[in-house]
């Protein structure tokens, strides 16, 4: 603990020296108060066509910008805590849209992911089988953060967010962050950020409502209810939904019941309380690889958390708010399948149970017309108990053993600065401070500058930062396989990106490099005992294209290298392809058909053989989803989703076979 004073004091000193350094650069080149309005303040959607006034003493105007087609106006959170669009966050993100999710009839929060750029899915097995990992530019899955409308989500017993179960039920948009976000988001966003962005019936004249059904392959059959709404002060926005299904192997079965909830009050013109809550309960059976399978295994997941938030307009350049998220997840997995030899493959059940209290206090600062200051306090404290039934030949037998019984609690506090200096350029500098019950803190900052060049409408970004993250109760605590003296991984990490709208904004490619150097990497020795082992590094480029070549046709391409090494013995990580190629395509034939067609092309991967345990290359695969939707009228739709249409064998987890190809169908009412 002796240098507790001496990071804090680095702390402070960075502060003052973003605050006073944005304070005398915005007072010595902040343009007049007629300029535009700053993008860091209010995101509109002409912001870059506008001009001063005209004057008799003006000088002769250069020749008007290209024409660049207007595009809709995307507002994002998750990049800088702030409602922004995607260009002035200097940070590589990625945004789906509430329209795009239904065009392709996406089912899951998983599925939709698999289009965006450097982005690797990985799921172990059918859906619900445990866990689905999420890596974001070769990170691994427990440094990608989680949130829903900015509250942090707690992570498994890994450390790892599992989105197996996540369903797209009141989700608005979904926002991809690929920049480290340590320094606004605390640990778990080393590698970025997910945020799901849910519905509200705020300001809506009337109630819209739906009902919808869907079935198809694999005895699949998911009901969904949802409406949102207002009345007078209060507004509502709620969903459930409710999932079976029986798939490809024996014993892989399937039952997710979902419900997702938004309540809010507009207590006083400046004051706004708001509850978020949510429950899900997934019941699947187990069948381990297809090397050893398993009949009988259960896995059942339950996940439920409240969140009540309160938002204030204190003052014209002043708002405060305040959440607080109380999350409980539980699984128990129960086996008592005995093999050909006499033992039972697995313990007999095993039941896991985690209780997370999150809060949050940002306060946000409207300093001047183009710099704003976003400070606040963010903590969590997480309480895991795991009790095991064993019946194993490795273990005495025991009756409700306690296996893990921990806590941990952290608390961090964050600065953040928004600067527009001049139209079209934002600066953001941000810094944050977090300690921690178990282990040392960190300090981890960012600096991001973009550009807008207004001539050609290209744009421009950079990003450097630090990050870290912090182990799991798992790693440090778990009896005969965790190390209490794990530090946490830090990294340090850059990246720099351009995109240039062309045929009058017809066309637009973009690409970014990006570069993630993780200090006390942890990984597992040869006897399965975590530890601090030295350095990896992750390093690529994505390269996309944006294309509407018809008024009822757009393309949607991206192509992602990665190189992701573990530089201790130079070793690749697993499950991280060396090249992913994505596209969807959207077109209209007629205005009430939408058509979609995407695929997903993964080349050298590598990963663990389920018989001999070595690191060995993993197939590549390619495959192919499709979708048309037909609007029948206003209040009625249906549709036709075909998954894995080529119906290509593949194993995303070697041992873990995909689903064969699949047909859906389903209706939509709205009333």
């Amino acid at each position: 603990m002796q240098n507790r004073q001496p990071r804090g004091t680095e702390f402070f000193r960075t502060v003052a020296f973003i605050i006073l350094t944005s304070f005398v650069s915005a007072t010595a080149f902040s343009e007049p108060t007629s300029a535009t309005t700053s993008p860091a303040t209010k995101p509109t959607a002409s912001k870059s066509k506008s001009a001063p006034a005209k004057s008799p003493t003006s000088p002769p105007k250069t020749p008007p910008a290209p024409v660049v087609e207007k595009q809709p106006l995307i507002l994002v959170t998750a990049a800088t805590r702030d409602a922004q669009t995607i260009d002035t966050t200097a940070t590589t993100t990625t945004a789906i849209t509430r329209s795009q999710l239904d065009a392709a009839q996406y089912d899951t929060v998983a599925s939709a992911l698999t289009k965006v750029p450097g982005l690797t899915v990985v799921p172990q097995g059918a859906p619900g089988q445990s866990p689905t990992t999420v890596f974001i530019h070769g990170m691994d899955g427990n440094q990608t953060l989680f949130t829903i409308d900015g509250r942090r989500q707690p992570v498994g017993l890994s450390g790892a967010y599992d989105f197996a179960n996540l369903t797209l039920d009141n989700v608005d948009q979904i926002e991809v962050v690929r920049t480290p976000s340590s320094t606004m988001d605390g640990g778990n966003a080393a590698g970025g950020v997910i945020n799901l962005v849910t519905l509200s019936g705020r300001g809506l004249s009337q109630p819209i409502s739906s009902a919808s059904f869907e079935g198809g392959s694999y005895a699949t059959y998911r009901e969904n209810l949802q409406s949102r709404g207002a009345v007078g002060a209060f507004d509502y926005a709620v969903s459930g939904t409710n999932l079976s299904s029986d798939m490809n192997r024996p014993n892989e079965n399937y039952r997710n019941t979902v419900y997702r909830g938004n309540f809010g009050y507009q207590a006083t013109p400046d004051v706004y309380l708001d509850l978020h809550s949510g429950y899900s309960l997934s019941s699947a059976g187990s069948p381990n690889t297809i090397y050893t399978p398993d009949p009988i295994a259960h896995l059942q997941t339950q996940d439920w958390f409240v969140s009540p938030e309160i938002t204030a307009k204190v003052t014209d350049f002043y708002t405060t708010k305040f959440y607080i998220n109380y999350d409980q997840q539980s699984q128990t997995y129960t086996d008592n399948y005995t093999s050909p030899d006499g033992y039972s493959i697995l313990p007999l059940g095993t039941h896991l149970q985690i209780n997370t209290t999150s809060l949050d206090w940002q306060n946000n600062f409207q300093i001047a017309e183009h710099w704003k200051i976003t400070a606040g306090i963010q903590g969590d404290n997480s309480y895991v108990n795991q009790y095991t039934n064993y019946n194993d030949y490795d273990y005495p037998p025991v009756t409700n053993a306690t296996t893990l019984k921990n806590n941990l609690t952290n608390i961090g506090g964050y600065i953040e600065s928004l600067w527009e200096p001049i139209t079209g350029l934002n600066v953001i500098s941000s810094v944050r401070d977090d300690a921690y019950s178990d282990y040392a803190g960190a300090v981890s900052w960012r600096q991001g500058v973009s550009y807008r060049v207004a001539p050609t409408q290209t744009l421009i970004h950079f990003s450097g930062s630090s990050a870290y993250t912090p182990p799991s109760l798992q790693q440090l605590y778990y009896p005969m396989y965790g190390n209490p003296n794990l530090k946490p991984e830090t990294s340090l990490g850059w990246e720099a990106g351009v995109e240039q709208p062309l045929a009058d904004g017809k066309v637009t490619p973009g690409a970014t490099y990006f570069y993630n150097n993780i200090t006390n990497y942890i990984q597992d020795d040869a006897n399965f005992i975590p530890q601090n082992i030295g350095q990896a590094t992750t390093e690529g480029a994505e390269v996309n294209i944006k294309a509407k070549p018809l008024d009822n046709l757009t393309l949607d391409l991206n192509y992602t290298y990665l190189t992701a090494v573990n530089d201790t013995n130079d070793v690749r990580l697993i499950r991280r392809p060396r090249n992913s190629f994505n596209f969807t395509g959207t077109w209209l034939p007629v205005p009430q058909l939408t058509l979609t067609l995407g695929g997903s092309w993964i080349v050298g991967r590598q990963d663990f053989d389920p018989v001999t345990f070595a690191q060995v290359d993993a197939p590549d695969y390619f495959v192919l989803r499709a979708s048309a939707t037909y609007r029948i009228n206003r209040n009625v739709s249906i549709w036709v989703r075909g998954d894995n249409i080529t119906n290509t064998q593949y194993q995303p987890v070697l041992g873990y076979p995909a689903l064969n190809a699949a047909v859906f169908g389903g209706i939509k009412v709205t009333f």
